[in-house]
């Protein structure tokens, strides 16, 4: 019998969360997210709870087993009260499951601090020219005696502003699209690393920016796992991120809509709570199943994930369609809400805004569908 019940280490885990969510996250939301500064005094905290070493190695401090149900449980319940900390256990798992690949001196010197909340890293795949088209990506690794010369440019990098080091990804010289990439450990205060912000309309925290790299000498024990294969790596990994991602917004739209129902049966208008018209209990009542409906997506591709079943579709349909029904959602209970909803005194039009940006990252909605795509006519049928 399918059961749709979490095991009760994830629900005690998730309870945790949500009480850390309602009483230390959300009542400093909306001013920490219209601040670029970020929040290493919360990060420090989400390290003690243990949230950052979810499906990392043991003996660096974290769980010791890939659990993706775990990190998007954490991702959504952290999202009721901070969308921009949501990220971060996702961030931390992306790019620490990489980082456990590395040399011993790699891991022993960015994995603890990572973990602990202490540091943070920067995944740098993203280029000017090559967005959503990773593969295309001109950044080069050229062998020197010791080691690499990173030469290029890299843009819109969560976190570029406030990280210690930077996982880049870069071609050697002669080749095309994915072959030939691997993904570096580069330290952003080596020589000939710059780096530029790049403010957007939201996620401030997350200091996206632009880096650049000028002949930086890299030793070759900072190369991540076996060279040229970098490109496959960071693709898998991000099958289960882009889950994590989708449950953030989701969480996110959920807290904006609990909201709405609670002004709804407090603000009165022509004698009556407006929660008593339809025009609102309707709009209620709808976005909270589209919620429904997409959050399950979510945790079907992180269960396929951890039972090692194909995910790779049900990965993108995670990630477009959950953040187009959060975003809708948001926008339904700012319209609830009145004056009040576009108001900057309240949390939702900050909300609004840093959802909006998982529109964009981690791959639009085009490029999901048509990995989508790809896949049923591959396999010749549309059932998962």
């Amino acid at each position: 019998m399918v059961s749709f019940e979490f095991a009760d280490e994830h629900e005690e885990f998730r309870k945790t969360l949500e009480s850390f969510s309602e009483q230390v996250l959300l009542p400093g939301y909306r001013d920490r997210a219209a601040s670029a500064e970020f929040p290493f005094d919360i990060y420090k905290k989400l390290g003690d709870l243990g949230v950052l070493g979810i499906g990392l190695p043991e003996e660096y401090g974290g769980t010791g087993h890939e659990d993706p149900i775990l990190l998007g449980l954490a991702t959504e319940t952290l999202a009721y009260g901070d969308v921009n900390m949501a990220g971060v256990p996702v961030q931390i798992g992306l790019s620490g499951s990489q980082l456990s690949l590395a040399s011993d001196e790699v891991r022993e010197r960015y994995l603890p601090p990572l973990i602990a909340g202490e540091e943070t890293i920067a995944i740098a795949l993203t280029e000017p020219g090559s967005g959503s088209d990773a593969a295309g990506l001109r950044t080069t690794a050229t062998a020197v005696p010791g080691g690499w010369k990173i030469n290029g440019e890299k843009t819109a990098i969560s976190w570029a502003m406030n990280a210690t080091v930077a996982l880049v990804y870069a071609r050697q010289a002669g080749t095309t699209r994915s072959t030939g990439v691997s993904c570096f450990v580069v330290p952003l205060d080596a020589p000939g690393v710059s780096r530029s912000h790049m403010p957007g309309m939201g996620c401030l925290p997350l200091g996206w920016g632009a880096l650049h790299f000028e002949d930086v000498f890299i030793p070759a024990s900072h190369i991540i796992g076996e060279e040229g294969r970098g490109f496959q790596s960071v693709m898998n990994h991000f099958d289960f991120s882009r889950a994590a991602l989708g449950l953030l917004c989701l969480g996110a739209a959920k807290q904006s809509l609990e909201e709405a129902a609670h002004y709804a049966q407090q603000r009165e208008a022509f004698g009556k709570p407006i929660g008593e018209n339809q025009g609102v209990s309707f709009q209620l009542a709808e976005h909270a199943t589209y919620i429904e409906g997409a959050r399950w997506i979510c945790y079907r591709a992180l269960w396929s994930r951890e039972t090692g079943r194909p995910h790779t579709s049900l990965a993108s349909m995670s990630k477009w369609w959950p953040p187009i029904v959060a975003k809708n959602a948001i926008e339904a209970a700012m319209r609830i809400h009145g004056n009040l909803g576009y108001s900057v005194e309240f949390p939702l039009q900050q909300r609004f805004r840093d959802v909006m940006a998982y529109l964009v990252a981690d791959g639009t909605a085009e490029i999901q569908k048509k990995i989508i795509a790809k896949d049923i006519f591959t396999r010749g049928t549309v059932s998962l």
